[in-house]
Order: C-alpha cells, then structure tokens, then sequence
C-alpha cells in the first residue's frame, strides 16, 4: 500500500480545527483492525521516523502546521508568527513560541501497532503527514506523551470527537491497529458533543 503525504496547504485555514470537514469516527473505524491491546515492540527509536522535520515550501514540515493553524503566510525566513492562535486540545489561547507539534498518533504508538514493519519511507511521510500534526501548547503535548484515547483525552471535551476524528482517520489511511478498549473510547465521544464556545 502505498501512502503519499498530504501538502502542508491541505490543512484547513479556519479556527476552531473542530469545524473540519472529517468522517465519522465509526466510518474511519470500521477500515481500522482492533487489537486487544498496545504491545509494545522493541527497537522504537525517533530516528526510525526520519531525522527531523520535511521541508515544505522553503520552511519545514513544522513550521507549515504552525503558520497554517496560526492563518498566516510563512514569512520569508520561515520565523514563528506573532499572534495567537487556539490549542485545539486545551481550547486555550496559544502562542507560537509555546508550541509544541504533536502526532495525534503518536509514533510510538504507531511503531508498536505496526509502523514497526514499515520501510523507512512510509515512517517518514507518516511523521510528517499533516493529518497527523497539530500545534498544542508544549505542556498539553507533554502530558499527552504517547498515550492513546484509552488513557488520554484533550482537556477541551468540546476537542474531543475532533480528536478521535482525526486519530481514527489517520489510523484508517495507513493500517494501523488500535487496542479494543481505545475504539470503545473514541466511539463514546462523539456520540454527546458538549456545546462549541
């Protein structure tokens, strides 16, 4: 199967990121393979995702989430922006000099359910597939860390059907597993959407 990154401009221009025009979760779910639970799989290295970020459009894949989810241009010299944007997760005011990028679908997760087989090349477009970044507050991302639905979910319950959108889709396009128990957790949070502010 092969897999090709979306351009980083397929990011939706527009706050909050829950208005994107995503599947339903039980829709992305139903292509995902449950598994009984995360195993993890020796031999997980950062490095195995590639050595950094992609470049994209004369800055980096990193920088193009950020200037993307901020609504500006990329400056010349690909410099952070200046204003403020909205944490997806937390639904807070966040500044781009606090963010951090996270992998919806952490890639540790993902090397254990599976990515671990992949060749470097589908890794690399995995770390760097636009699908799979949002630009958090650093400590949002950090508590977060490498945790599924199961034992993390954004702190914004207004975030988390969006979330789990996002993650299910993810997990649909390139094959990935999710433990039963992360499914059921995702089904459940778009069943009772609390209102958006």
């Amino acid at each position: 199967m092969t897999v090709v990154a979306a351009a980083w401009t397929w990011l939706p221009r527009q706050a909050p990121l829950q208005q994107e025009d995503l599947a339903p979760v039980e829709h992305s779910l139903a292509d995902v393979p449950e598994v009984p639970q995360r195993v993890r799989v020796l031999g997980y290295d950062r490095a195995a995702f590639g050595a950094g970020w992609r470049p994209e459009g004369g800055c980096t894949m990193r920088e193009a989430v950020i200037n993307t989810q901020f609504a500006v241009a990329p400056a010349a010299d690909c410099a952070l922006p200046h204003t403020v944007a909205r944490d997806p997760y937390a639904g807070e005011d966040l500044v781009a000099g606090e963010v951090e990028i996270d992998h919806i679908f952490p890639l540790s997760a993902a090397w254990d359910l599976g990515a671990h087989s992949w060749d470097d090349a589908r890794r690399l477009a995995f770390a760097n597939d636009p699908r799979n970044l949002v630009a958090v507050h650093r400590s949002v991302n950090q508590q977060k860390s490498d945790q599924l639905p199961a034992q993390w979910l954004p702190p914004d319950p207004a975030a988390r059907c969006w979330y789990v959108q996002r993650l299910a889709e993810v997990a649909a396009v390139y094959g990935l597993a999710l433990p039963g128990e992360d499914a059921r957790v995702m089904r459940a949070q778009c069943s009772a959407l609390p209102a958006l502010p």
